[in-house]
């Protein structure tokens, strides 16, 4: 017979930090591992020093949009991660606001920001132990 186990953990007292499994570099490699397999990229593209072919450009954008709107990273956080100035994380979180615009590129968002979500949820209960 099987036996379930509840996964709720018990709530950290009152005055102590939120304890985090991953880092907000994991985080946003996490976020753009998903961005740029809906792109049809190679990671790499998302991370070159460089701003690449548009499509590759554009993905980056949408990957520190959503690290900046869905798991709520500052943009000097992301902008240390995918080496680039605060200002164009910001240039691009605008650009990727704006576009939503669209209901086609809306819906596609909606749905990126969900996978990275409900995959980083169940990527993070699988790997228990992972150190940051």
């Amino acid at each position: 017979m099987l036996q379930h186990t509840s996964s709720i953990l018990p709530a950290p007292p009152e005055n102590s930090p939120r304890p985090t499994l991953f880092t907000p570099a994991r985080t946003c490699q996490w976020v753009a591992f998903c961005v740029a397999r809906d792109f049809g990229l190679d990671m790499a593209a998302l991370f070159a020093p460089t701003r690449g072919a548009p499509r590759a450009a554009f993905a980056r954008q949408v990957a520190m949009y959503l690290a900046h709107t869905g798991f709520e990273l500052s943009l000097e956080t992301i902008s240390r991660v995918f080496d680039r100035d605060r200002t164009t994380v910001s240039h691009a979180c605008h650009v990727v606001e704006d576009g939503r615009d669209d209901i086609w590129l809306d819906c596609r968002l909606e749905a990126l920001e969900l996978f990275c979500r409900t995959g980083w949820g169940a990527f993070v209960e699988t790997m228990p132990g992972t150190s940051p």
